[in-house]
């Protein structure tokens, strides 16, 4: 479905599920990251692993994955008519697989419309040193 909004607007909107997002991570809110997973959706993590949404799901459900805290540093977004790209800069708190997380990441999402809403269909994480 096109996006019918302006990009003003799309981009709002964005910012807007990105904070849901961050705070379902933080609060390992399973509805709110099933709502905004596509279901085809697949994550490339940090180590190089390829999860898709049950997958991702799955490490939130069990523990696998905890986030106690995310500060946005810097976000950029971009609109491709139904397609929109986020390149964010985030200071994560927490676990991953038994391993501690605490620094910097660079994550990328791409949001698509499916059916009258935007999910997430893609993302990456990449640990960053500054």
């Amino acid at each position: 479905m096109p996006n019918t909004l302006s990009d003003q607007e799309t981009i709002l909107l964005i910012a807007d599920l990105e904070e849901k997002l961050l705070d379902g991570f933080k609060r390992t809110d399973l509805n709110t990251l099933d709502l905004l997973f596509a279901d085809g959706m697949l994550f490339h993590d940090q180590y190089g692993n390829v999860l898709d949404k049950e997958m991702d799901l799955d490490a939130y459900r069990s523990g696998m994955i905890k986030i106690t805290k995310i500060n946005v540093s810097k976000r950029e977004i971009r609109v491709f008519e139904s397609i929109v790209i986020v390149s964010a800069s985030l200071f994560i708190k927490g676990s991953y697989s038994n391993i501690l997380l605490n620094g910097k990441y660079q994550w990328l999402r791409v949001w698509g419309k499916v059916r009258e809403d935007w999910k997430v269909i893609s993302a990456s994480c990449t640990s960053i040193t500054v």
